[in-house]
């Protein structure tokens, strides 16, 4: 099985976020904890047009929930709102505030693919207020998917005007080929 890459974004304004939000004091001591192969890519420049090993992602995450003593999910709750607050330029920023939510929610494959080389995503639903995502992934994303949907999902409702985001998860499970199907619905206010 090939490895799940990341596209840049994910690096580039996770290190921002990080170092933005906890100091410098807190990203030496998060690159102390990695492995030499990990901080590498972390220590270099990541840049926002190539990949990199989704593995590599999750491990800091992992290092910071832990040097933090916070939970993981809210963390990558928190990252993922700035990720999406970041990598969208202001066309899309200005689109989505013209935007009602439930289209910008429509658009969510489109999003997906500027992130991740792995998975699908699709919208079986999405109307006033309330929305259904069906992702397919490899096994990796499972323990990450449920946080990361949530914080990215909230910024693109906030951006088109809608509020109060809740994400519950509907069904999850194994498919033929080993990858997860999971099912979110997603309500709002507008």
């Amino acid at each position: 099985m090939k490895e799940v890459m990341a596209k840049g974004p994910n690096f580039v304004y996770a290190k921002e976020f990080i170092q933005r939000e906890y100091g410098e004091v807190v990203w030496k001591s998060l690159m102390a904890s990695l492995s030499p192969e990990e901080s590498a890519i972390w220590m270099g420049s990541p840049l926002v047009h190539e990949i990199y090993p989704f593995r590599i992602f999750k491990s800091l995450i992992y290092a910071l929930t832990k040097l933090l003593e916070k939970r993981e999910d809210s963390e990558t709750t928190g990252i993922y709102e700035y990720i999406a607050d970041r990598s969208l330029n202001i066309l899309y920023k200005l689109f989505f505030r013209f935007a009602d939510p439930s289209f910008v929610i429509k658009n969510y494959p489109r999003l997906w693919i500027r992130f991740f080389d792995s998975g699908d995503v699709e919208v079986p639903l999405s109307e006033k207020s309330h929305a259904i995502l069906k992702f397919t992934l490899p096994e990796i994303f499972l323990d990450w998917i449920y946080p990361a949907c949530l914080g990215y999902s909230k910024k693109a409702v906030e951006m088109a005007g809608g509020k109060n985001l809740t994400v519950v998860e509907k069904s999850k499970a194994i498919l033929p080929d080993n990858s997860w199907e999971i099912v979110y619905e997603l309500n709002w206010t507008e």
